[in-house]
C-alpha cells in the first residue's frame, strides 16, 4: 500500500463534519448541509431525529453485517450514504464536532493526546489528564480552566430555543466527566451502564414524552473490543452484532411514532489492523539520540515533548527550522511503511477542514507520520507508551477513514 490509499476527508461535501449542520436542519428547517442533497427526499422538517453512534463502526462493518435484521431493513425502507471522517480519524475530534458544530481545524481538539500551551505539557483531552495515563483529572492540579481546553458553545442551547431539547445518553463511566461537562452544555444528560438499559430507556422517554426532540446515544464497547482484539477478531464481530441486534430488538422494532421520527446511525471512524509486534518505535531507531532528539521540541523546562496522536497518525513536534532536517532524517527509515508530511502542507491542503483556529495552530505539531494499512510507527516509554493493540485508527486508509451514515424513518 501506499499514499495513494489515503482518503482525504471529503469537509462540506459528505464529512463526519457535516452532520450538526444536517441535524439542525432536519429539526429546523434552518441551514445548510451537503448531505441534504446526497440524501434521496427526506421531510422537510422532522419533530424527532434519533441520533446513534457506535464507535468504530466503519464502512468495513456496515458491509460485514449488511445481513443484521437493522441493517436489512434499512437497506428496505431507508438509505446509506458512504461519508469520511474527519482527519484525524479519532473519537476525540468527531464527538467534540457533535456536539459543536466545529471541525477538528476549529474545535483544536484533535487527537488522544497532543501538547497543550497552556499546560505546556501532553495532555489526553477527553481525560482532562497528562499524556500518558489512563486516570481522569489529573489536570486539575494545574487549575487550568477546563473551558479554555475545549469548546464552550455548543448545538443544543440553539435547538432548545426552537423547541428541540437534546437528550444524550452516554456511557456512566464518564458521564458526568469534566470534559462532557462542557461540551454537553444545554443538554440533559441519561448515564447507562449497559446497551440494553440505553435503549430500554431512551425508547421509554420517546414513548413518555412525544414533544419535539433531539436523542443522542453513543456506545464504545465495540471499539474497545476492536482495539484489543483487532477489528477481525471474533469479540469484535461478536459485540458488533450483539449491539445491531439490541438496537433493533429494544428501540426500532414495532415503533410507531405519532411524530415525524428519524433515525440516523453512523460511527466516529473506522478501524485497520495492526501489530505490536511489528510496530516501529521511532525513539528506537538507530541514530535517534544523537542524530534526531536534538532536532525535537522541549517545553519550557527544557522536557523532550513525545508526540501527539497514536500509531496511525503520529504528530511529532520539531524545534523552530528543523521541519526540513527532521523530515528527511525519519522519511528513509520509515520507507515502505509510512509516509512523513509537514503538518502546515496538510493545513493548507485541508486535511483539518476549511477553517482553522489560531487554537488548533497552537497544538499542532510539525511533523505528521502517516503509516499504510497494517503499519504503526510510535514512541516507546514504558509504562506510558507503548502499542499494545491489534486495531487502531487516526490515519488516513479507507477501513478508518470511511463511515455509514443509515437513515431510517421510524
Amino acid at each position: 500500500m501506499s499514499a495513494s490509499h489515503f482518503i482525504k476527508p471529503a469537509y462540506s461535501q459528505r464529512c463526519f463534519s457535516d452532520l450538526p449542520a444536517l441535524i439542525f436542519r432536519l429539526l429546523t428547517g434552518e441551514g445548510r448541509s451537503p448531505l441534504s442533497s446526497l440524501a434521496a427526499p427526506l421531510a422537510e422538517r422532522y419533530e424527532r431525529v434519533i441520533f446513534i453512534l457506535i464507535d468504530g463502526f466503519g464502512w468495513r462493518f456496515y458491509q460485514q453485517f449488511a445481513e443484521m435484521p437493522l441493517l436489512k431493513r434499512i437497506a428496505r425502507e431507508g438509505q446509506t450514504l458512504q461519508l469520511t471522517a474527519q482527519f484525524p480519524s479519532t473519537t476525540a475530534a468527531e464527538i467534540t464536532c457533535i456536539h459543536t458544530g466545529q471541525t477538528v481545524g476549529q474545535s483544536g481538539v484533535y487527537e488522544w493526546q497532543y501538547y497543550e500551551p497552556l499546560v505546556d505539557a501532553l495532555i489526553t483531552p477527553l481525560l482532562y489528564s497528562h499524556a500518558g495515563t489512563l486516570v481522569r483529572d489529573t489536570l486539575k492540579p494545574t487549575h487550568v480552566d477546563p473551558r479554555k481546553l475545549y469548546p464552550t458553545e455548543t448545538i443544543y442551547p440553539a435547538l432548545a430555543e426552537r423547541g428541540y431539547p437534546a437528550h444524550i445518553f452516554q456511557a456512566r463511566a464518564y458521564t458526568p466527566s469534566t470534559y462532557s461537562d462542557v461540551i454537553l452544555q444545554g443538554a440533559q444528560t441519561y448515564p447507562y451502564h449497559t446497551l440494553p438499559e440505553a435503549l430500554v430507556n431512551l425508547r421509554a422517554l420517546l414513548e413518555r414524552d412525544t414533544a419535539p426532540g433531539y436523542y443522542f446515544l453513543y456506545y464504545d464497547e465495540s471499539d474497545s473490543l476492536s482495539h484489543r482484539y483487532g477489528p477481525g477478531g471474533c469479540p469484535t464481530a461478536a459485540q458488533i452484532e450483539t449491539a445491531l441486534w439490541a438496537i433493533e430488538r429494544f428501540l426500532v422494532r414495532d415503533m410507531r411514532s405519532s411524530r415525524r421520527t428519524l433515525l440516523l446511525l453512523t460511527a466516529d471512524h473506522g478501524q485497520t489492523e495492526v501489530d505490536p509486534q511489528t510496530t516501529l518505535y521511532l525513539n528506537k531507531l538507530p541514530g535517534f539520540e544523537r542524530e534526531l532528539r536534538p532536532l525535537l521540541r522541549t517545553n519550557r523546562n527544557g522536557k523532550l515533548l513525545p508526540p501527539g496522536g497514536s500509531c496511525r497518525d503520529l504528530f511529532l513536534y520539531t524545534r523552530p527550522g528543523a521541519v526540513d532536517e527532521a523530515q528527511a532524517w525519519i522519511t528513509p527509515l520509515v520507507a515502505g511503511q509510512a509516509e512523513v508530511r509537514k503538518s502546515r502542507d496538510m493545513v493548507a491542503q485541508g486535511y483539518f477542514g476549511p477553517h482553522i483556529s489560531d487554537v488548533f495552530l497552537s497544538r499542532l505539531a510539525d511533523l505528521v507520520i502517516l503509516p499504510y494499512k497494517g503499519q504503526s510507527v510510535w514512541w516507546y516509554e514504558k509504562g506510558k507508551f507503548e502499542q499494545r493493540y491489534y486495531g487502531h485508527h487516526g490515519g488516513l486508509t479507507p477501513d478508518e477513514m470511511e463511515i455509514p451514515l443509515a437513515i431510517l424513518d421510524v
